[in-house]
């Protein structure tokens, strides 16, 4: 008998491990049932507009089933889109407070960061975003959070310490953005010199703003040469901002040669601006013919308004009968170039008559440019 008994025992233990499996299977079907239940719950009620108790009952997954965890983050990023940042923020929230790998919980952090931002509640994103910055994933977005940030509570100098984890970064939009905010910070503490800015052009070769403010400080104090070198490094860069540089240009005592050297090459290659500017110079050191017998070439080769209305001046100053019959044409001309905008987005395609930095519309920094087409400058 005891023999029987011994060979039972494998019988009785698989039958205990069948039934124990059975018990879990059960219980998992019906935590799986109770997930579904609640949640085709939620999603009725968000499909009957009452989203806040869609967003109650789907909660209360969470504490079931967090697997889920990425359909939240998209309800979250659906609900911050649409403007509702108090449901993108419970969500957020929910979510946060999950024990999750490190980088998914930095995730959802920097989401609820993003909220919070969204909502204006700005000390609180800064709180989360400034630990993030050591997430080699996530550094660059955070950074550009962070500057949006300190743009908003115009505190610039809080970019300026960050610029150790921007340096980390292979973003050039990244740099532009410090570039800007350390002059930002600059001309707030009315700390504008020419070595800090000259430090500035030369840490920041891909941002326009330091070489710009630079060579104005440089006018300022008397340094042609320093503002020259300025200038011109930037017209190498991008020709665009000739409309804008070339008249500061004029005021680094440059003498004739100089000056018609350096604006040829750029009228050879269609900038309105050099054009306008060799045209004035002939006509000043030379005749109104000269000036007329230079710009007619141009004027068919590339049909410009400006080019025109500086045809009509040269016109004008050569016959006083041409005078008082232009005289109305210039001025439709003039209404005309009054009314068309002299800066363009290059990212947005925003169009304004005043000069940005920061674009109003797509909030890019150093996008906003001089026009150079048919109707710029």
């Amino acid at each position: 008998m005891p023999e029987l008994l011994f060979l039972l025992l494998p019988v009785a233990a698989a039958y205990g491990w069948f039934m124990g499996r059975n018990s879990l299977k059960t219980k998992e079907l019906k935590g799986r049932a109770d997930v579904t239940r609640n949640l085709s719950s939620g999603l009725n009620f968000l499909l009957t507009d009452q989203e806040d108790k869609a967003i109650e009952q789907l909660l209360e997954l969470l504490d079931i089933e967090a697997a889920t965890i990425d359909t939240y983050l998209a309800l979250a990023n659906l609900f911050r889109r649409k403007g509702d940042w108090d449901k993108a923020i419970k969500i957020h929230e929910k979510l946060h407070q999950l024990k999750l790998p490190k980088n998914k919980a930095q995730q959802i952090q920097f989401e609820l960061a993003k909220d919070y931002f969204s909502a204006g509640l700005f000390d609180r994103a800064e709180y989360l975003l400034l630990p993030l910055t050591d997430n080699e994933i996530l550094r660059e977005a955070v950074l550009k959070q962070l500057f949006s940030i300190f743009l908003a509570t115009h505190e610039p100098q809080k970019a300026v310490a960050l610029q150790p984890a921007v340096e980390k970064t292979q973003s050039r939009s990244l740099r532009i953005m410090l570039a800007n905010m350390q002059i930002q910070h600059l001309e707030k503490s009315q700390q504008l010199d020419l070595n800090r800015l000259q430090q500035l052009a030369e840490h920041f070769p891909q941002a326009i703003r330091p070489r710009v403010a630079l060579a104005r400080q440089a006018l300022a104090e008397q340094q042609p040469a320093v503002a020259k070198a300025a200038i011109l490094s930037v017209l190498k860069q991008r020709v665009q901002w000739a409309a804008e540089l070339l008249p500061l240009l004029q005021q680094c005592q440059l003498d004739v040669t100089e000056w018609q050297q350096l604006l040829s090459p750029l009228a050879d290659k269609h900038n309105i601006s050099a054009c306008l500017l060799l045209t004035d110079h002939l006509a000043e050191h030379q005749s109104a013919a000269a000036a007329e017998q230079y710009l007619l070439p141009k004027l068919r080769q590339q049909p410009n308004i400006r080019l025109f209305q500086k045809l009509l001046q040269l016109r004008q100053q050569q016959s006083a009968l041409a005078a008082e019959a232009l005289i109305s044409v210039e001025e439709l001309v003039n209404a005309y170039l009054d009314s068309k905008a002299l800066y363009s987005c290059r990212s947005c395609g925003f169009k304004t008559r005043q000069p940005y930095w920061l674009c109003p519309s797509c909030q890019q920094w150093e996008t906003v440019e001089p026009i150079a087409g048919i109707d710029g400058r």
